[in-house]
């Protein structure tokens, strides 16, 4: 990057992260990008947003820049899975309530107190490795279709993780990724992180042993009714 911003120092303290590599998504540049933010007629502002107006956009510093295009790109409800489905579970639990800022289920599938719900690419199950999101799908609706079969074969109405099953695997994923690069104290802003600086949306497995965890659904860890 140094290379290709001509020993510009004010172009290389906006650009290169002061975080480790890959703690967010790289950007892949063949030079093209960098290139550009050294034409004469560009310029690459950092300062943030306070408001934008009709022609225009005014930074926190108070410097209006005027635009006739704006590309507006801030993001997704990337914490917020299911979203925005009102999902209610037994005892009236409703699971934005449940889970607030800290969304976990087992696996990444199933919910406690909310029988029969099952997620595909649920909480703690993004990839943000060099791995096959379609692969990890894969994964969970096999092992969702066993679970029914089993629930359709057992002549039982329902099943929910037991609380104990559950409850130890989100320790278990906490324990994980707290300990990932994603989750580096030096990333201040961050779409895997929730408002207090955890994370509950990326999967720290390697995926054969999220395969080894799906691939055979275990009725033990379950409570049937």
């Amino acid at each position: 990057m140094r290379a290709q911003l001509g020993g510009d120092a004010e172009l290389e303290a906006k650009v290169i992260p002061e975080y480790p590599v890959t703690a967010k998504r790289m950007l892949q540049d063949n030079g093209s990008w960098l290139a550009c933010l050294r034409r004469d007629n560009v310029e690459l502002v950092r300062t943030g947003i306070e408001r934008i107006v009709a022609d225009g956009i005014v930074t926190v510093d108070g410097t209006f820049r005027p635009a006739d295009v704006i590309c507006y790109a801030t993001g997704f409800r990337h914490n917020d899975f299911l979203w925005p489905m009102r999902i209610t579970g037994r005892g009236g639990v409703v699971l934005r309530d449940q889970w607030g800022d800290e969304p976990a289920a087992y696996l990444g599938i199933t919910v406690k107190n909310f029988p029969n719900l099952f997620c595909l690419y649920g909480p703690g199950t993004n990839l943000a490795h060099g791995a096959s999101l379609i692969f990890q799908s894969e994964c969970q609706v096999d092992y969702v279709m066993q679970a029914i079969r089993e629930l359709l074969l057992s002549g039982h109405r329902s099943l929910e993780p037991r609380p104990e099953v559950h409850d130890e695997y989100r320790e278990r994923y906490q324990s994980e990724i707290a300990q990932m690069v994603w989750a580096h104290e030096s990333v201040k802003h961050s779409h895997f992180k929730n408002p207090q600086g955890k994370i509950f949306t990326i999967s720290p497995w390697p995926i054969p042993t999220y395969w080894t965890w799906t691939k055979t659904f275990e009725p033990k860890d379950y409570v049937w009714a």
